[in-house]
């Protein structure tokens, strides 16, 4: 049996960030409708962290009741590298709460971001508001930041955060993303390393990695198997859309040849959306989960 899961970019994009309880619901039921089995939840904020710990018994009865596996719940909190460490401390306390509601909901491992450095964007702000891909930033570095001291501050949160998934039974991922404080492998291999914890590892997200100028069958010789969990998309090498694999310029064999060599076990998630195809998102990502199940079965992976 492949195990291939819906990503939350589906629900973000059709319902918008983040999506309310009741929508969460419709994302349920068009996970089970397109044929998946598995899928991954996300938790963005105190208001939405609050509203899925309150609906947490329905909405995981409701889940099952559709045949669908939590494979991931992500918990998204820019509070968790803020400068203020009572605003940072706050933040590890809604990882913390969403952790729980990881085991709650029988979930294999819980997910964060870096998120943007404090510097300051001109214009534009990667992720500041909604999911948009394609964009172009400005950005200027304010005279009192120090890269040494705020990577210092990073790898002291992703610790403390991997130590409290370690604690719930869960796996902790990251994944490099286009804007971000990690942003390619480089970094995230540096992350690794100095978090150093070995319930800590990285999403391989293909969409991101190929904007990013990655040569991604290099990309995963270099996290081998820290490699937790894999994000399919595909782009066109240059803006960081996130199409149904085949639609741009990504050399599959190679990923899926990369991904057997290194006995990648995990799910891959259809991480298929954004603005640019919310109108055939349906049809996108029935297209990446057919091409998905068939590399997987070509390359041995299932």
């Amino acid at each position: 049996m492949s195990r291939v899961n819906l990503a939350w970019l589906y629900a973000i994009t059709k319902y918008g960030y983040p999506p309310s309880i009741g929508d969460m619901y419709k994302a349920v039921d068009d996970a089970a409708r397109l044929g998946f089995k598995a899928i991954e939840l996300e938790v963005f904020g105190e208001k939405n962290l609050v509203e899925v710990e309150e609906h947490k018994k329905v909405l995981r009865d409701y889940i099952e009741s559709k045949g669908l596996k939590v494979v991931n719940v992500a918990a998204i909190f820019p509070e968790l590298l803020s400068a203020d460490e009572r605003t940072r401390e706050r933040g590890l306390e809604y990882f913390r709460r969403t952790a729980k509601l990881a085991t709650y909901f029988n979930a294999l491992m819980t997910q964060t971001d870096t998120f943007t450095p404090p510097i300051e964007f001109i214009e534009r702000k990667p992720y500041s508001t909604t999911i948009a891909f394609g964009e172009r930033y400005r950005v200027r570095i304010p005279a009192n930041f120090s890269w040494r001291s705020f990577w210092k501050m990073l790898v002291d949160v992703m610790k403390r955060c991997a130590l409290i998934a370690k604690d719930h039974g869960l796996l902790l991922a990251v994944e490099p993303r286009v804007g971000e404080t990690v942003s390619n492998s480089d970094a995230m291999l540096r992350l690794l390393d100095e978090v150093n914890e070995d319930n800590f590892g990285a999403v391989l997200d293909t969409g991101h990695l190929h904007a990013a100028k990655e040569l991604i069958p290099l990309s995963i010789e270099k996290l081998g198997n820290k490699i937790i969990y894999v994000h399919i998309s595909d782009n066109d090498g240059r803006d960081n859309y996130h199409w149904a694999p085949g639609k741009g310029t990504i050399d599959w064999d190679s990923v899926f040849e990369g991904l057997k060599k290194y006995g990648y076990s995990g799910y891959i998630a259809i991480d298929v959306g954004g603005p640019d195809i919310k109108d055939r998102l349906d049809d996108e990502v029935l297209i990446a989960k057919k091409f998905v199940e068939e590399m997987g079965r070509k390359h041995g992976l299932w």
